[in-house]
């Protein structure tokens, strides 16, 4: 069974006391983008990612050990079953607006990671192309970052809202599939499990 991600609402205390002015959402994103490439991170880069990320100087240990929990989890949620895989997003008692904008945060979180990922990858193995299903999925979530909300709200945009989540958290499991089906993994990073 896959690692938790820790809660949100915890996260998002870490980030205040910090000073860091992203919500949570960009940080898992940010960290996925870079994972769906098969990038493993040591810890001594991802804290130098993470503090440039949040524009911080340094982490309290404890507030530290929390924020690797998160690259930790979407690590195993990655090479778990195909369902595990979750956003880091505000719970339902949030304002809808709220909870769409860290949406948009996280695909902009994510957008960033999956473009530093394939720039060392390409560093290492030469010119990067991907196919046509991975780009028009990093096009779609281009276009999810800049989304706003009707003012409309209701049963039907929440609805909408779940359903826009489900299509990111199987985006995500595809563009793994696709992306380190493209070249063997090295080390021990987590192999996708297809369903069978």
């Amino acid at each position: 069974m896959a690692a938790k991600l820790p809660d949100h609402d915890e996260i998002a205390d870490i980030f205040l006391r910090l000073g860091a002015l992203y919500p949570p959402s960009e940080l898992h994103g940010f960290l996925l983008g870079q994972l769906v490439i098969g990038q493993r991170i040591e810890e001594k880069t991802l804290r130098e990612q993470v503090a440039q990320l949040l524009d911080c100087d340094a982490f309290p240990d404890d507030d530290w050990a929390v924020l690797m929990q998160v690259y930790q989890a979407a690590s195993e949620q990655l090479g778990a079953d195909i369902h595990a895989t979750s956003l880091l997003l505000p719970g339902d008692e949030v304002d809808l607006g709220q909870r769409v904008a860290s949406v948009g945060s996280w695909c902009q979180g994510f957008l960033t990671g999956f473009a530093m990922a394939g720039k060392v990858r390409e560093q290492q193995e030469g010119k990067q192309q991907y196919s046509a299903a991975v780009s028009e999925i990093l096009n779609d979530m281009a276009s999810i970052s800049q989304a706003g909300l009707d003012d409309e709200a209701g049963a039907e945009a929440e609805d909408q809202f779940r359903e826009l989540v489900s299509y990111l958290e199987m985006a995500t499991v595809s563009l793994f599939v696709e992306c380190c089906s493209q070249s063997a993994l090295t080390g021990d990073h987590p192999a996708p499990k297809q369903l069978h």
